[in-house]
């Protein structure tokens, strides 16, 4: 069913990568959230009114909360979608998750209202009115309301929109706070239970969670986050598949917002190679990458002296010294620098997040390792971190 509604609404749907259609995915679930959750703030709200119930109008406030939400979506995708400027070089593709965070805090500020309000409705409790029609009304609200939730948490995962997750998954929040109100209706028909002021304060309590969630979830990629694993292999796929590159590393992605990323990344290739030749392959291989993952990347070609026997021993060397000491999660750019009364092995080594050897220590026993082989040679090590 969700294929159907994609290909009816989207417009060259099946191109998930592209800005302009993920924005047409955006649109889509948000018109869809304004309109359910306005409908069902509408009918709640009056229905909560008349049964004098706190719980359904908490519910109803909730699905308004929600078509805001959606609402400000639709303004943050249209000005992500804005060109570049002088003022915004990279774009405005970040106001996604500028727009996540104003959400966030109009589903903070609702909730605390709620459940001050239902707070005191716990201690001063007055009856609600039961009626069929209501439960029945509830259930409807359900599987419209969940229907919706699966629909946008399948596209925001389809065209891999953060926000739209998050809104699909507050929704789907939503159909569990009113499957709770239905239980708190029944147990007090058949029971005899006012249990109208502790649902009110469950239901709060769930819009405040969803609004800390959305907080947590949108504060990551502003602050950067690792890139997608299934994005960083394709690029490597690509990058080794042309044979000029013998190797890769130093691969950053940078994220400006969904659909507007940037990469560098460091090829090696044969020193003894025709460097106009090598040249042109790194120049497809960015426009490859330009083309299939919507990505703006940029390669540093590496010379690497593939046959210097003391570079291949060093290397052998260094690895071995490295399965010996776990934080060390690679090396690379292994290369000889002869001098006269010395000769560097210069070489990055990449060190796992919260190492207990101090890059003194490691240097040091490097060092020991190639005296021990020629008492001429000294190691240049540069240390890094990984950001994949």
């Amino acid at each position: 069913m969700k294929e159907f509604i994609w290909k009816t609404f989207v417009k060259g749907y099946e191109d998930t990568k592209d800005p302009v259609v993920r924005r047409r995915y955006t649109r889509l679930t948000g018109v869809l959230g304004i309109i359910v959750n306005a409908l069902l703030c509408g009918a709640k709200i009056i229905l909560g009114a008349l049964s004098g119930s706190i719980a359904i109008i908490a519910d109803g406030l909730h699905d308004m909360a929600d078509s805001l939400a959606a609402c400000i979506t639709l303004i943050g995708a249209h000005i992500a979608g804005k060109p570049a400027d002088r003022k915004h070089p990279y774009g405005h593709a970040r106001a996604e998750y500028l727009a996540s965070l104003v959400i966030s805090a109009v589903v903070l500020i609702v909730g605390w209202e709620l459940l001050c309000t239902s707070v005191d409705r716990c201690f001063h409790p007055t009856a609600s009115e039961f009626s069929w029609t209501m439960v029945i009304f509830m259930l409807a609200a359900i599987l419209i309301k969940g229907s919706s939730a699966l629909f946008t948490i399948a596209t925001g995962k389809h065209i891999r929109s953060l926000p739209v997750i998050a809104a699909g998954t507050d929704n789907r929040n939503d159909v569990i706070t009113s499957i709770i109100i239905v239980i708190g209706m029944l147990l007090n028909r058949f029971a005899g239970l006012q249990l109208d002021g502790p649902m009110g304060c469950i239901v709060s309590l769930f819009i405040l969670w969803s609004g800390v969630s959305l907080i947590r979830e949108t504060i990551d990629p502003l602050l950067g986050e690792p890139p997608d694993p299934e994005v960083v292999d394709e690029m490597r796929q690509i990058i080794l598949s042309h044979p000029q590159v013998i190797g890769i590393h130093d691969l950053n992605i940078y994220n400006y917002g969904p659909g507007k990323s940037f990469a560098s990344f460091h090829a090696e290739v044969d020193s003894r190679a025709d460097m106009v030749k090598t040249h042109d392959a790194i120049d497809h291989i960015e426009r490859e990458i330009a083309e299939k993952l919507n990505m703006t990347a940029t390669c540093h070609m590496d010379p690497v002296e593939v046959e210097n026997p003391i570079r291949i021993h060093m290397q052998k060397l260094v690895r071995a010294k490295m399965e010996q000491i776990p934080e060390i999660q690679g090396f690379h750019d292994l290369r000889v620098a002869p001098g006269d009364l010395r000769t560097r092995i210069i070489f990055d080594l990449v060190m796992k997040p919260g190492a207990s050897f101090s890059e003194e220590e490691i240097t040091e026993e490097m060092n020991r390792m190639v005296k021990q082989e020629d008492p001429s040679y000294e190691t240049i090590i540069n240390f890094e971190r990984p950001f994949l």
